[in-house]
C-alpha cells in the first residue's frame, strides 16, 4: 500500500480528484498487485486514510454481482488495452451500502500493460434520485412541460403497434435561462432562445420532430440506430456545438445546456406520455447535477469504454 502521488500521466486525474471531494484517484501495479489511493478513495470505502490496504480484502467490500462484472471487465481491459467505466455496489468497512462509479484506464510501458489507474466516485445520491424518479416519471412530468401537437403526433406515429423502429426523445433546457434574461434583458434572452432553436434544426436536420416546449426549452425526436451509449456519446458531442458563445451587440452570451433523453423501442412498449415523462426525468437529473451535462433515462450508463492511456 502507498498513498498515491501524481505521476505525469496521472497528474490531471489527481488534480481533478483533489478539487472534487466526492472523487478519489487510484492505481494498481499489475506486477505486484499493490494499490495506491488518494484520500477520497479511503473515505469512499470507510477506511482510515493512509491505512494498509490489500486488494484481496478490498474485493470483499464489493457486492458479488459487481465484483464479478468488475473482474471480467478488468481482465478484458488488461488483455485488450481498452478502459471502461462501471457503476458498482459496495459495502463500506462500517457496513454502509453505497454506489461507486469506477473508471479504469490502462498504462503501458515498452508496449506492455504495467498498471491500471483511474477514479472512484460516490454516486449513491445520484442513484437514489434515479430510483425515486423512475416510478414518478411513468405517470407525470417533473418540469410541468408537455409535448405539443407536432411532437405528440410524431410520437404517436412511432408507437410500438405502429412502427418497429427505435427512436430517442431528447429534451434540452438552457441552464439559468431566467437569470440570463434578467441580467442581459429580454431582447438578449429572446435572441439566445432563437439561436439555440436554429442550431438544433441545423445540427439535427434529419430529426423526426423538433419543437419548443417552453422558454429556453426544446424537444427533439430522432431515429435511433444505436443503444444508450450511442445516444450519450452523440449528445455529448452535439452539446459543445450547441453551446458556442453567442455574440449579441457588444455582449457575448456564454451559456450551457442540460440535456435529458429516453429511448423508445418496440420491445419497451412505452406510450408517448411515458416516453416524454422519462426524458423529462432525465432532464431533471441533468439539472440537479449542476447542468451542462447529458443524462439518459434509467440512470448513468453502466458500462462505458474509452481509449487506452499510453
Amino acid at each position: 500500500m502507498t498513498s498515491l502521488q501524481p505521476t505525469p500521466a496521472t497528474r490531471p486525474l489527481y488534480e481533478r480528484a483533489a478539487q472534487l471531494g466526492a472523487i478519489g484517484a487510484w492505481e494498481c501495479d499489475l506486477a505486484k498487485e499493490t494499490l495506491s489511493w488518494t484520500d477520497g478513495v479511503y473515505d469512499l470505502f470507510g477506511l482510515r486514510r493512509g491505512s494498509a490496504i490489500q486488494r484481496s480484502s478490498i474485493l470483499d467490500l464489493y457486492e458479488e454481482r459487481s465484483r464479478r462484472e468488475m473482474d471480467r471487465l478488468r481482465t478484458s481491459a488488461i488483455c485488450g488495452g481498452q478502459g471502461f467505466a462501471l457503476d458498482c455496489r459496495i459495502v463500506t468497512a462500517g457496513g454502509e451500502k453505497r454506489w461507486m462509479r469506477l473508471v479504469v484506464g490502462v498504462g503501458y510501458q515498452q508496449g506492455r500493460p504495467y498498471r491500471i489507474f483511474g477514479s472512484k466516485q460516490d454516486v449513491t445520491a445520484e442513484k437514489g434520485l434515479w430510483e425515486g424518479l423512475s416510478s414518478l416519471a411513468r405517470s407525470e412530468t417533473l418540469s410541468g412541460l408537455a409535448p405539443r401537437h407536432a411532437l405528440a403526433d410524431a410520437l404517436h406515429r412511432f408507437r410500438p403497434e405502429h412502427s418497429r423502429e427505435r427512436i430517442a426523445l431528447v429534451l434540452f433546457a438552457i441552464d439559468g435561462f431566467d437569470a440570463i434574461r434578467e441580467r442581459f434583458g429580454r431582447t438578449a434572452g429572446s435572441a439566445l432562445d432563437r439561436c439555440v432553436a436554429e442550431r438544433l434544426k441545423r445540427l439535427f436536420s434529419d430529426a423526426l420532430a423538433i419543437e419548443q416546449t417552453g422558454e429556453g426549452a426544446y424537444s427533439l425526436l430522432l431515429r435511433m440506430p444505436g443503444d444508450r451509449q450511442y445516444l450519450q456519446t452523440a449528445l455529448d458531442a452535439m452539446r459543445a456545438l450547441l453551446c458556442r458563445p453567442l455574440p449579441q451587440g457588444a455582449l457575448v452570451l456564454n451559456f450551457t445546456l442540460s440535456i435529458g433523453g429516453a429511448l423508445g423501442a418496440p420491445e419497451r412498449g412505452r406510450t408517448p406520455q411515458e416516453l416524454f415523462a422519462e426524458a423529462d426525468a432525465a432532464l431533471h437529473v441533468a439539472g440537479t447535477a449542476g447542468g451542462n451535462c447529458v443524462r439518459i433515462f434509467d440512470g448513468p450508463v453502466a458500462e462505458r469504454r474509452f481509449a487506452v492511456a499510453r
